[in-house]
């Protein structure tokens, strides 16, 4: 993790995190607990890779990003194996954009022009990436 300016408060992606997928779009936050999220990179690819952390789409296609609904597809059965998994609930949102995104809630999906943002941001390992900072990269 690593610190933008001492001025500000929290701390930014790491490089080692973008390195590994997180803060490109497209992304799903699980949110875990109040103000805490935790951040799936989805990873396009053609062929098995491993070692690769993340929501894996296998994909021959190189314009994933734009076809919103296989994301949808993807996002949904995570959401239903990670709701398996853990035998609960999970509130998620697939992140398009900076100004698109999709919520998993209460059993619908809803599109929204705001994106979680903010809180502490975890990896899928727990360990803290992000703190009080926007989800994604900055350009």
């Amino acid at each position: 993790m690593s610190q933008t300016d001492n001025n500000d408060i929290g701390a930014s992606l790491s490089p080692e995190s973008i390195a590994r997928g997180h803060g490109q779009f497209p992304y799903v936050i699980v949110r875990m607990h109040y103000a805490i999220y935790m951040q799936m990179p989805i990873h396009f690819t053609s062929v098995k890779t491993e070692g690769l952390k993340g929501i894996i789409v296998h994909s021959q296609s190189e314009n994933n990003c734009n076809n919103t609904e296989r994301l949808l597809e993807v996002t949904a059965k995570y959401k239903q194996d990670l709701d398996a998994k853990n035998n609960r609930n999970h509130r998620i949102c697939l992140v398009i954009e900076k100004d698109q995104a999709y919520y998993f809630e209460e059993g619908e999906i809803r599109f929204n022009t705001s994106i979680p943002s903010g809180g502490t941001l975890v990896n899928s390992n727990k360990q803290v990436i992000a703190m009080a900072q926007s989800h994604f990269i900055q350009q």
